[in-house]
């Protein structure tokens, strides 16, 4: 758990989800980087108990286990699962991540061009994941819902503008691998995401939240790619016996 005490640096050097919790407060990371926590909250009227109690719940979050069996959900289910824990996540933090990345790409670009190319490379990101989300959601997921309320008998056949389920999943299992290759290709950029020893907070911030955002995607990828995808498949063509 953070102490009042510690530097805004301090913190988000050492807690990932800080800097995002921080932000939320208007806390900015860089002029407030070497004031305590109190003396940030202090300059801007915050109570420092409010924010000492949000960074430790996203602490607990950061490090906890999801405690459901996500496997044994129903197809449905699972869907409502991804869409408001990772889709919503994906829409939040790209555009908070960039934010970051075109700041630290204006200020220090010209003699750290990586942080540019990153900032190109989260620009890129987040206009093939929102494209991606939005097919994912009107489209396909939409589909595998009214397959199962087929299969459940409380709903007439699925109607899709696909021949086969296993065309959109073939798509979005592509689009997993740019997200991938793109967030790769960060880390790389990055040195694994290890920001260099005199790096402004915005910077040590930007390469924690790069950080998560590899591990939610990978967790997310997981989910469709792994779980639901093949059980859609599987789905529609025990219907395509019974019909």
């Amino acid at each position: 758990m953070p102490a009042t005490t510690q530097s805004i640096r301090e913190i988000i050097s050492t807690q990932s989800s800080a800097a995002a919790v921080l932000q939320r407060f208007d806390i900015d990371l860089c002029s407030h980087a070497d004031e305590s926590l109190v003396q940030a909250c202090a300059a801007l009227q915050l109570s420092v108990e409010q924010v000492l109690e949000k960074l430790t719940d996203a602490a607990a979050s950061e490090h906890g286990t999801v405690s459901a069996d996500l496997a044994g959900y129903s197809q449905s289910r699972l869907i409502q699962h991804i869409v408001r824990s990772h889709h919503q996540y994906v829409r939040h933090e790209l555009p908070r991540l960039g934010e970051m990345a075109w700041k630290l790409s204006a200020k220090h670009g010209e003699r750290q061009p990586e942080l540019m190319r990153i900032d190109a490379l989260l620009e890129a990101l987040q206009a093939e994941m929102f494209a991606h989300l939005s097919k994912e959601e009107q489209i396909l997921f939409s589909y595998i819902v009214q397959m199962e309320e087929e299969a459940d008998g409380c709903a007439p056949q699925a109607r899709a503008c696909f021949q086969s389920v296993a065309q959109p999943v073939s798509m979005m299992v592509q689009e997993h691998e740019t997200a991938e290759g793109l967030v790769a290709e960060m880390r790389k950029l990055a040195n694994d995401f290890n920001a260099p020893a005199k790096a402004c907070a915005t910077h040590i911030a930007l390469y924690a939240g790069l950080q998560l955002f590899e591990s939610d995607l990978r967790q997310h990828v997981h989910l469709e790619n792994d779980i639901l995808f093949p059980r859609a498949i599987e789905m529609e063509a025990a219907l395509s016996l019974r019909r």
